[in-house]
């Protein structure tokens, strides 16, 4: 999702009135802005905890489910290249799905 310079100054000042949280997501800084979450980060970060998370769910979601027999056969590059397809909001953002950049920063809404 991109953002007009107005839109983004909009933005950038609501986001003004935020908290830092006590915990990340993974690795990205969290704000905390009234009862909404976001997890911000640069680009490098993003991407970093884009294969954290794409990881994280091989390793608890998919793995535990698969009878041991057939875990040979699946490929994680495969399945990977397949999730990324998407883009990062849809393993980092879980309220929507969506990517916002602002001024350089990435930011995923989690809650």
């Amino acid at each position: 999702m991109e953002f007009t310079y107005t839109e983004a100054k909009e933005l950038i000042r609501e986001i003004g009135r935020f908290e830092e949280a006590q915990y990340n997501h993974y690795g990205l800084t969290i704000l905390e802005v009234g009862n909404n979450e976001y997890a911000i980060g640069t680009e490098d970060e993003a991407d970093e905890a884009w294969e954290q998370a794409l990881e994280s769910y091989w390793d608890e979601c998919i793995m535990p489910e698969v009878p041991s027999y057939i875990r040979n056969y699946l490929d994680y590059d495969k399945w990977e290249s397949d999730a990324r397809f998407d883009g990062r909001g849809h393993a980092l953002s879980s309220y929507d799905g969506c990517e916002t950049n602002v001024e350089g920063l990435v930011m995923f809404r989690i809650n």
